[in-house]
């Protein structure tokens, strides 16, 4: 029997319900992130790292990504991916130049 205050440990039958409650929960703080950058406001860094996290559990469970999420991640992949051409950039003159 569980203590007071506490919960049991949670079965495989919880799962399915646990995994919507991370999609919904992505979905709100998703939507708040979106509305953030659209008003050009500061975004916490512990909100991407949430919203990160939630996609990983997501995926592992085969579970579709809210749209919402979805394009978070988007837009991360493509910061990402602009990051690292500008990187490329960067060291062009150096590549080459071990001999």
């Amino acid at each position: 029997m569980a203590e007071v205050g506490k919960e049991a440990p949670s079965s495989e039958g919880d799962l399915p319900e646990r995994l919507a409650e991370v999609s919904h929960l992505s979905t709100l703080l998703a939507d708040r992130v979106l509305a953030a950058q659209a008003a050009d406001e500061p975004i916490p860094k512990a909100h991407i790292n949430a919203l990160l996290d939630a996609a990983i559990i997501l995926d592992k469970y085969e579970v579709d990504l809210p749209a919402s999420l979805g394009q978070i991640i988007d837009l991360i992949s493509d910061a990402e991916d602009e990051e690292a051409g500008r990187l490329a950039w960067l060291f062009r003159p150096f590549q080459g130049a071990k001999s």
